[in-house]
C-alpha cells in the first residue's frame, strides 16, 4: 500500500524551495562564476551585449567545440564562458573565457594558440594580437576574443573588451617553473610553448604518432640561430633513463629518422627526413632536446646551459 506524504511536510518543502529560488543568485540577476568576468552592457563605449551568454562546463565543451576540445581537456580545462557583442555599424566580437585547472594551464594553453608573428599587448599576465584575433591568459584563465574582421573598428574593440576583462579577473598567476630554465641569450620569447601532455608536443613537431615519451610537463623553445629547444621533465631520473633508453630504440625503428649515433651514455644524435639534426640528453629529472641544423657541438653548447639552469633551480 501507498503511503500519502502529510500535508504538513509537502507545506514546508513548498516555502522551502520558494525561499530558496527567492535568494538564489538566478532569481536577483547576481553574476555568479565566470559571468563576474564578463563586461556589462554600456562597460564598452560603442559595444553592446548580444544575446544571453552560454556556460559548458567538462565534458560538455565538446558540445561546444567540435574537434578541438581535446587538447584543451590534455592542458585541464574546467568550464567556459561564451559572450558575443555587436556594435551599431554590425561589427560582431565574440569573447570566451575559459577556465583552467591552474595557471600553467591557462599559460600552456596560452601559448598554444599564440605564435611569434602576434602584436604583444600589455593586458593580462601576457597577451597577443593576430589578425582579428585576441587572447591572454591571467591566473587561472584563457580568454580568446573574435573579431570576424581585421578593420579598425573590430580590433579596437576586441582590446577595449580584452581591457574590460582583465579589470575584473583576480591578480595573475606566475608561469611554469620550466620557463625559467631557458638559456636567455638569443631567446625568440614568443616562440615559448608549454605542454603537458601528447597533443601539445605533437602540434609542435611529431616525433611519433603515438606517445613514446611519457613526460610529466614540457617546454620548447626557438632561438635565433635557427635551433630549437625541448626540456621535458619527469617524476624522477629512473623514470627518465628508461624513457632515454625506450627512445633510442623508437628513433631507430622509424622510417623518418636515420643515423641513430651514440654520443655518450646519457646522449645521442639522430637526423631526421628535413635534414634537421637532433641531440637527445638525459639529465637528471629531465630529457634535453636540441633540434636545428646546428652543428653538433653548438647544440651541446646550448645543452650544458641548459643544465647549469636546471642545478641552479635545485
Amino acid at each position: 500500500m501507498s503511503q500519502k506524504r502529510p500535508v504538513g511536510s509537502l507545506l514546508f518543502l513548498s516555502f522551502f524551495w520558494m525561499f530558496i529560488f527567492a535568494v538564489s543568485p538566478l532569481a536577483s540577476g547576481q553574476k555568479t562564476g565566470l559571468q563576474n568576468y564578463l563586461p556589462r552592457d554600456g562597460e564598452i563605449k560603442g559595444w553592446k551585449i548580444n544575446d544571453l551568454p552560454q556556460e559548458y562546463k567538462g565534458e560538455d565543451l565538446y558540445l561546444y567545440i567540435d574537434g578541438g576540445a581535446e587538447i584543451y581537456r590534455e592542458y585541464g580545462f574546467s568550464q567556459v564562458i561564451v559572450q558575443d557583442f555587436t556594435n551599431p555599424d554590425g561589427k560582431s566580437v565574440s569573447l570566451e573565457i575559459f577556465e583552467m585547472v591552474s595557471p600553467e594551464s591557462a599559460y600552456g594553453m596560452y601559448t598554444f594558440k599564440t605564435s611569434p608573428q602576434g602584436e604583444a599587448l600589455a593586458i593580462g599576465g601576457e597577451a597577443r594580437l593576430e589578425g582579428y584575433y585576441l587572447n591572454f591568459w591571467k591566473g587561472n584563465y584563457l580568454v580568446t576574443l573574435t573579431g570576424f574582421a581585421e578593420d579598425k573598428e573590430t580590433v579596437e574593440g576586441l582590446v577595449e573588451i580584452a581591457r574590460g576583462v582583465d579589470l575584473k579577473m583576480p591578480e595573475n598567476g606566475l608561469r611554469p617553473g620550466l620557463v625559467k630554465l631557458l638559456p636567455e641569450k638569443d631567446l625568440v620569447k614568443p616562440s615559448v610553448k608549454y605542454f603537458t601532455g601528447h597533443l601539445g608536443l605533437f602540434n609542435i613537431y611529431a616525433f611519433f604518432p603515438k606517445e613514446v615519451f611519457g613526460f610529466k610537463e614540457g617546454i620548447k623553445a626557438d632561438y635565433q640561430d635557427g635551433i630549437s629547444l625541448f626540456a621535458l621533465r619527469y617524476p624522477d631520473s629512473g623514470i627518465s633513463q628508461s624513457r632515454f633508453a625506450a627512445l633510442w630504440k623508437s628513433f631507430g625503428e622509424s622510417p623518418k629518422f636515420s643515423g641513430l649515433k651514440k654520443i655518450d651514455d646519457a646522449r645521442f644524435q639522430v637526423g631526421d627526413d628535413k635534414g634537421n639534426r637532433l641531440v637527445l640528453n638525459a639529465y637528471d629529472d629531465y630529457l634535453l632536446i636540441m633540434f636545428g641544423k646546428l652543428p653538433t657541438d653548438k647544440a651541446l653548447i646550448l645543452l650544458n646551459y641548459l643544465q647549469k639552469n636546471i642545478e641552479r633551480k635545485k
